[in-house]
Parts: structure tokens; sequence; C-alpha cells
């Protein structure tokens, strides 16, 4: 059966674009976020810039290699709307909306129905 979860604080994607990855890929790590920890901002081959968690990542110094494909898009939500999960890593849900897209929203943000 289908885990649905409602919207209950809205969330604005903080990127218009995502890091896409495969498992192999490697990117090279920066900082860590204070806020978040276990989320490494990281750059691609293609200069492309993201958060990812560090789940996602095998890490060995400056370098990682991803562990599992990975999307760093971020769902633009309203409460109320109800999302499909698909999984979680430090604290963000992937899920589905309403139209059946693909992305992360921050799991404070919403509760199990």
């Amino acid at each position: 059966m289908r885990q649905l979860y409602r919207v209950i604080k809205p969330h604005k994607a903080s990127f218009p674009e995502a890091l896409i990855a495969k498992r192999g890929d490697r990117v090279k790590v920066g900082r860590e976020d204070p806020e978040m920890a276990g989320w490494y901002w990281c750059q691609d081959v293609k200069g492309m810039e993201a958060w990812i968690p560090k789940t996602h990542l095998d890490i060995n110094g400056e370098y990682a290699v991803f562990n599992q494909p990975y999307n760093s898009i971020e769902h633009t939500v309203d409460s109320g709307e109800i999302v499909q999960y698909l999984g979680e890593s430090l604290d963000w849900i992937e899920c589905l909306d309403k139209e059946w897209k693909y992305g992360w929203i921050p799991s404070p943000k919403l509760v199990k129905i």
C-alpha cells in the first residue's frame, strides 16, 4: 500500500535546477551544512552544485562516489497537498507530488496520513 503524507507547512524549492547522478558518479565534496548535519555541498564534473546527503555518498577525502542514484530537485508545495512517500534521508522525504513529479520536501513540513 502507498504511504501518503499531507503537507502541513508550505515549501519552496531552493534551486531551479537539479544535480542528477547515477551510482558510481563522482563529485567534489565541499562544506557540510552547519544547520543540517550530514548534508554536503558538492560539485559534479559538469560544474552543477547541490546539497547531497552523506547517505548517498561514499566519501574519500575531498571527493565522493554516489552509492545510489540521486536527484536533488525539491518540490514547491502548499499546505494541504498530498504526496506519495518514496524514501527519506536525514530529515528530508523523497516523494511524488499530485502530478507524479519526483522531488524532496523537508520532513518537518509533512505529516503521515
